[in-house]
């Protein structure tokens, strides 16, 4: 057991997943049923097995090519995100399935992004020690859903709309620097000005 990786896993795990479960808990509130929670774990799941079952091969490629694929379905999801907060914003009524529908997805997105944050990570780990990154990651798992259970009642009290907006933001971000990494190389430090920029021009697309 590699302890360095074992922490290293828990850490990064714990700080995506419990943005992940968050959300699925908000829309919880929503649907009164375990839906949400459903796509939820999809979401985690749609990256986290291919991580375990395939890392030593996805650590295998170009990790530009990875980036770009990577920017190209955040900036995907970040304009549905955007696009269905401004409906709610400008009052554009839309049919209950679709809006389900929609409502669900984000659910599923925000659980596929946050997890492919972490698994970047523990790709890079998995070399190095593969049953210490698997530790890690099923711990985490277990403390998020324990804190979740906890708090359950303070992050219901967030409101989905403000939410769809805010994530829109954070999708557009991480795709525009995994675009910058990939091609010029740029320090995640500028995660931060992207995010904000990206609040800026979400709050004029809501407005026009």
């Amino acid at each position: 057991m590699n302890i360095a990786v074992l922490l290293a896993s828990l850490g990064i795990s714990i700080l995506e997943l419990s943005e992940a479960g968050a959300v699925a808990v908000i829309f919880n509130g929503i649907y009164k049923n375990g839906k949400p929670y459903i796509y939820g774990l999809a979401g985690v799941l749609t990256v986290l097995i291919p991580v375990f079952t395939l890392g030593r091969y996805i650590a295998l490629l170009p990790l530009e090519y990875v980036l770009i694929v990577a920017g190209v379905i955040l900036f995907y999801f970040g304009y549905k995100l955007i696009r269905s907060a401004r409906r709610y914003f400008k009052g554009i009524k839309i049919v209950h399935k679709e809006e389900g529908e929609e409502t669900l997805t984000t659910v599923y997105v925000v659980g596929f992004t946050e997890a492919l944050e972490a698994g970047l990570v523990i790709l890079a780990l998995i070399p190095q020690s593969y049953i210490s990154a698997l530790t890690g990651t099923l711990l985490a798992s277990i403390l998020v859903i324990a804190l979740l259970f906890v708090l359950k009642a303070q992050i219901m009290k967030i409101r989905v709309p403000q939410l769809k907006y805010v994530l829109s933001a954070l999708l557009f971000s991480l795709g525009t620097l995994f675009f910058g990494e990939a091609f010029f190389d740029i320090d995640e430090l500028y995660l931060g000005l992207f995010f904000v920029i990206y609040l800026g021009v979400n709050y004029v697309i809501i407005k026009m």
